[in-house]
């Protein structure tokens, strides 16, 4: 390995590892009530040296935001290109890690919620924006092609059914982690958890094919 391919990973490594310092304070504190100085001092780095790698505090949420992507994209990848359908099990198992990386990115999810439709508070780059954008959309694409495989192919709205589908999975899958991560302990008991996660998981499993969003 020469020079710059050594400087560049070591580059990368120190990028990733000043996020997940970040992410966990973020966690820990929330978002506001940590400073640069604080996620500086968890990655065990001076506060300009952490300027050199992030402008502001909103430009680091933005990469947690866009590692959150890539982990929910992986996910997808993992679940839809298996050669058999998904059985109840693996639609637990999908609904389990969506929700641990829901728990640790759910910056991405904000960002998608707020920031997107003219709302948000972050201040994204052009670049965070647009990898953001491209990520999502092409998890976007992939649900799709995934269910409109699963319908005839000599039905004429498929491709409308299928994006009706994959919009109702992820409302599904939102609003499931969301009512549990905020309930959990306080409201419902982990038998209570594990109940809603099996009956979710039989929902996905039993999506009628006839959906489309004109049903």
């Amino acid at each position: 390995m020469g020079i710059v391919e050594r400087k560049e990973r070591e580059k990368k490594q120190r990028k990733e590892q000043i996020l997940e310092g970040a992410r966990r304070l973020f966690q820990e504190r929330g978002f506001l009530n940590v400073t640069m100085s604080d996620i500086a001092e968890t990655a065990e780095l001076s506060i300009g040296t952490l300027y050199l790698y992030f402008k502001n505090k909103e430009d680091i949420y933005a990469g947690l935001a866009c590692l959150g992507s890539q982990k929910f994209d992986q996910l997808l990848d993992v679940a839809l290109h298996r050669k058999k359908n998904l059985s109840h099990k693996d639609l637990v198992s999908f609904i389990e890690k969506f929700m641990r990386i829901y728990d640790d990115y759910g910056c991405y999810f904000d960002v998608l919620m707020f920031n997107f439709k003219g709302k948000g508070s972050i201040n994204l780059s052009d670049g965070y924006a647009n990898t953001l954008r491209d990520i999502t959309q092409g998890s976007l694409a992939k649900s799709v092609k995934y269910f409109a495989s699963r319908l005839p192919k000599k039905r004429e709205d498929k491709m409308e059914a299928a994006r009706a589908a994959t919009f109702v999975v992820w409302a599904l899958l939102l609003g499931l982690t969301q009512i549990l991560n905020v309930g959990r302990t306080e409201i419902f008991s982990e038998e209570d958890v594990r109940r809603v996660i099996n009956k979710a998981a039989h929902l996905l499993r039993n999506i009628p094919p006839e959906l489309s969003l004109s049903s």
